[in-house]
């Protein structure tokens, strides 16, 4: 059953009871001892444990106040499902802001929160960053920056690096290793292709050739004949385009396929969702196309399950609260039933991962995220699962 009281930093959502758990992902191997890391606050895993949502709520911007309506509903939801884990949720505006985060953190550490959800933003996490290590605690951020993870932040968002590293496995799977990178100009362009070539050379592949595009129809129109000669002659069989569909993606494409860069000679691999836009699914250049995706079989059933709480399609970043709160329940659970701190590092940090709303995830010692994803088909304006997410971590490197 659950309560709720005002207060201060906003709402509280006590769960007492719950329906059904989100355990942790079962690994094969037998499990780890847990061991002893950096210190932190102590947590009674047997007593209610508070912990403080930080969201993007506050700054006036409408779609900064969707994302964040959208986070304390699905956070909600998970919490309805925790058993053997009590958790007093309390909502704590930060406006997507350094200071924002910064004095939502401060105010939650003085309302005793003992374990952070949130910011979504990296600048709202850099603003919380401080703030928790001075008081010992944990914090799980939204973010996807992985400039932000690392000591007490552990990121939800999902990476370049964890995308290109299994869009490039599964090139490796149907036996094509040459890879070219294809990539917008700009810090995002740059990280995104600086992740691609990471997981290349860490999977044995081979870059061939790396083409740069500055973002706008007469670049692209410009770049894309130089780039089709390029990856042709040095022979990729395999080009990475890291833009999205609502940058350059099809533009590009296009100008790659229309330039002598034919579908039989290079498949095209992509490091963000192109289902996303009916637009980018049917465009030709991008039929035989692969992308990573989150895995219709996890995410269409949250979706269906917010959508039925809440009467409208969650936003798409929604499930990172959902998986949190799933985590910390976990964790704490987990912490009843085998003694030790809930949330230790060595425990946050486990092989097994956890069972999360678009599929498995778990946290590594750097603060960055492994979520194993699915590996989407577009083939007549269709995007259907060519390979599903792998189920648990025992069989799947990082």
């Amino acid at each position: 059953m659950l309560s709720t009281r005002i207060s201060r930093g906003g709402f509280s959502l006590r769960n007492l009871a719950g329906a059904a758990a989100l355990a942790l992902v079962a690994a094969c191997a037998p499990r780890q001892p847990i061991a002893t890391g950096e210190p932190g606050i102590s947590v009674d895993p047997n007593q209610i444990v508070k912990v403080a949502l930080l969201a993007p709520l506050g700054s006036g911007d409408p779609g900064r106040e969707r994302i964040g309506t959208n986070l304390v509903n699905a956070a909600q939801l998970a919490q309805a499902d925790l058993t053997n884990a009590d958790i007093d949720l309390v909502v704590y505006p930060d406006a997507g802001t350094s200071s924002g985060g910064a004095s939502a953190a401060q105010q939650a550490i003085d309302e005793g929160a003992q374990i952070i959800l949130g910011p979504l933003f990296s600048t709202a996490t850099a603003g919380a960053e401080p703030v928790a290590r001075a008081a010992g605690l944990t914090v799980l951020s939204l973010s996807n920056n992985p400039d932000v993870a690392g000591g007490n932040v552990y990121i939800l968002g999902n990476t370049f690096a964890n995308s290109a590293d299994q869009i490039v496995a599964f090139a490796q799977s149907r036996g094509l290793n040459s890879f070219g990178v294809v990539y917008p100009s700009g810090i995002e362009g740059d990280a995104a292709r600086a992740a691609a070539e990471v997981a290349i050379q860490r999977r044995g592949g081979v870059l061939v050739a790396s083409q740069p595009y500055n973002l706008s129809v007469e670049s692209i129109n410009s770049a894309a004949p130089a780039a089709a000669e390029q990856l042709r002659r040095a022979g990729a069989n395999a080009v990475i385009l890291t833009d999205g569909p609502t940058g350059g993606l099809g533009l590009m494409a296009k100008g790659l396929r229309d330039g002598g860069l034919p579908q039989d000679a290079a498949q095209f691999l992509g490091m963000q969702r192109w289902d996303v836009s009916a637009e980018a699914v049917s465009d030709p250049a991008l039929q035989g196309g692969a992308f990573v995706a989150p895995d219709p079989s996890y995410a269409g059933a949250f979706v269906g399950r917010y959508q039925s709480a809440y009467g409208e399609v969650p936003h798409e970043l929604a499930s990172l609260a959902f998986d949190g709160v799933a985590a910390i329940g976990a964790l704490i659970s987990e912490a009843r039933n085998q003694g030790g701190e809930p949330f230790d590092p060595a425990r946050v940090t486990q092989m097994s991962g956890f069972a999360g709303a678009s599929g498995p995830f778990r946290l590594l010692p750097d603060g960055t995220i492994q979520r194993n994803l699915a590996i989407m088909t577009v083939q007549n304006g269709v995007a259907s699962v060519a390979q599903g997410a792998a189920r648990s971590f025992d069989t799947v490197g990082y």
